[in-house]
C-alpha cells in the first residue's frame, strides 16, 4: 500500500519477534520477547535464568522475581 514496488512480502514472519541467525528483529509489540533472543544469543543468562527473567518481566508476578534470584550465581561462585 505505502510501497508498491516493494519485493520482500514473502519474508514476512507474522510473530512478535523473529530471530534468524543475527538478525533479530521484533515489531511494536516484541519488545519483551526481543530483547529474550538478545540475551539468549549473547549467552547472558544460564537457560533457567533466562526463563525465570522471561516469566519476571512478561508476567510482574513476586514469585517469578525469586526464582529468578535463586539462579543468579552467587558471589561465591566468581561473578
Amino acid at each position: 500500500m505505502f510501497c508498491p514496488d516493494y519485493k520482500g512480502q514473502g519474508f514476512y514472519v507474522d510473530e512478535p519477534a523473529v530471530a534468524d541467525n543475527n538478525l533479530i528483529t521484533a515489531g511494536s509489540t516484541g519488545g519483551l520477547l526481543w530483547a529474550r533472543q538478545i540475551i539468549e544469543r549473547l549467552d547472558i543468562f544460564a537457560p533457567n535464568t533466562l526463563e525465570a527473567w522471561y516469566n519476571y518481566f512478561s508476567t510482574s508476578k513476586a514469585e517469578h522475581f525469586f526464582t529468578l534470584m535463586q539462579t543468579l550465581p552467587s558471589d561465591k561462585e566468581g561473578v
